[in-house]
């Protein structure tokens, strides 16, 4: 009686697995839930006392009593693997709503991709243990001698077909290779996607051609509507004239969807000539969508380095006027206005000069000396006025108290205070300009000090800022 017991519960499995495996496992129309209540129907229906004992009977004739013992053991451990099997196919079943749900918090996206591979490993082991199940019948040949159980055995094993697992094992893996591309995919480009109404939509669209040549996409995906023209970085433009420039370096074009797009420069231009240009950029993007704008080009006339400051000799009213630069680089701001000795007889030449050397000291013409000369040009220098030999003491006085008139041999004399702050501010270089003409509006000609013939400090000139000038005790 308990192996009629136990050849009923085979064959009730076997009627089980029939039934499973005789369902299109794993279509698209077919839902795990309904698998599972055919399942439970068949378990009620076999339950019934009336159709075990019919099922006793039909084996019964089949097979005789001493043949049950080896064959029972065979499928017992048969049927355990088959059932296993599907167990393990139910549990991998994933379609591609699941995946568009999990993606749905892009933190689960790692968490799905670890999902896959353990899926995908068990498939495989899955698919090799099918690959043993298919050689029971050659493991049984050799186990078992009696024919009539050999011929019992392959009759009943004919009747579950694992080709329909097998077929869809691969199915599987295809399915969870195509999800794993995906899921890393999508994991690598976070930010540049999003889910709407279980479809992708990508906010780029490199990124949604780069999906879109994906193999064996299933998943609804699309690319975001773009109405949005791009944006064009650029402002307008000031170079020198005769400098050359490339526009396209000053200029961007981007887009929200397709990055950046190309800008075309249109308005023509000569920087070879001072002016001012209007540049217009557009720029289109693949939505055609178009953005423009104008800036202005200016050339400008070219900019010289010029010396911290300029000078103006204005000859026939033997002033010295110094101008520094004012903002917009122009010689404009009064600094300094001196009161000076030009050469007499007109022998200071007009023009304009660039100085170059200077001395603390330096020999003149009549053999006498000078302090802290510039040259202006040729023998025409910026110096104190003279001394007798190179001694501070030792000035000729009488000469000093003719500053503001002509008196020189051509050079231009300045008090020492007013010759040394030339000396040690205007660079080598500095533009000197020598004319006859008026003085300009609001400047003073300064006055000058007069040395008396009994001062005992006569041979000092009063302004020079020595420590040993007896003027400054």
């Amino acid at each position: 009686m308990k192996r009629k017991v136990i050849i009923i519960t085979c064959l009730t499995i076997i009627i089980l697995i029939g039934l499973i495996i005789g369902m299109p496992l794993f279509k698209e129309q077919i839902e795990i839930k309904k698998l599972e209540q055919e399942v439970v129907m068949v378990n009620n229906y076999l339950e019934e006392k009336e159709t075990k004992e019919k099922l006793l009977i039909s084996l019964e004739k089949e097979i005789t009593s001493s043949k049950l013992n080896n064959l029972e053991n065979h499928l017992e451990l048969y049927l355990k693997d088959v059932i296993e099997s599907v167990d393990i196919l139910k549990d991998i079943k994933k379609n591609e709503k699941v995946l568009i749900n999990e993606l749905k918090n892009k933190e689960n996206i790692k968490d799905y991709i670890n999902y896959l591979k353990e899926r995908n490993d068990k498939l495989n082991a899955l698919q090799e243990q099918f690959d043993v199940l298919n050689n029971k019948e050659k493991d049984f040949d050799n186990e078992i001698n009696d024919e009539q159980e050999i011929t019992l055995y392959k009759e009943m094993i004919s009747k579950i077909d694992l080709s329909n697992f097998s077929f869809d094992i691969f199915k599987m893996l295809d399915l969870i290779s195509n999800n794993k591309e995906i899921a890393n995919f999508l994991n690598d480009n976070k930010e540049k996607w999003q889910i709407e109404d279980e479809t992708i939509v990508f906010l780029k669209r490199k990124k949604y051609d780069e999906y879109q040549k994906m193999q064996n996409n299933t998943l609804e995906y699309s690319l975001i509507v773009d109405k949005k023209a791009p944006k064009i970085t650029a402002s307008d433009i000031s170079i020198y004239k005769g400098n050359k420039i490339n526009l396209k370096d000053k200029v961007k074009c981007y887009d929200e969807v397709d990055d950046n797009t190309e800008c075309k420069i249109s308005g023509s231009y000569d920087t070879n000539k001072v002016g001012t240009y209007n540049i217009k950029i557009t720029s289109t993007d693949k939505a055609n969508n178009i953005a423009s704008k104008t800036i202005k080009l200016n050339v400008k006339e070219k900019k010289v380095n010029k010396k911290p400051y300029y000078i103006e000799v204005i000859r026939n009213h033997n002033v010295v006027i110094v101008y520094g630069l004012d903002k917009n680089n122009e010689y404009t701001k009064i600094v300094k206005v001196f009161t000076c000795s030009v050469g007499i007889n007109g022998k200071t030449p007009t023009g304009t000069f660039k100085t170059s050397d200077k001395a603390s000291w330096g020999r003149l013409v009549g053999n006498v000396y000078g302090q802290y000369y510039t040259r202006i040009t040729g023998n025409i220098l910026f110096h104190s006025v003279p001394y007798f030999k190179k001694s501070k003491s030792d000035l000729e006085w009488e000469e000093y108290n003719k500053l503001g008139t002509a008196a020189s041999k051509g050079c231009v004399r300045l008090a020492v205070k007013d010759v040394k702050w030339l000396y040690n501010n205007c660079q080598s270089g500095t533009i000197v300009k020598i004319y006859d003409g008026n003085i300009p509006n609001g400047v003073i000609k300064p006055s000058t000090i007069k040395i008396s013939a009994n001062s005992p400090n006569r041979g000092w000139d009063p302004t020079d800022p020595d420590k040993n000038n007896p003027w400054n005790k």
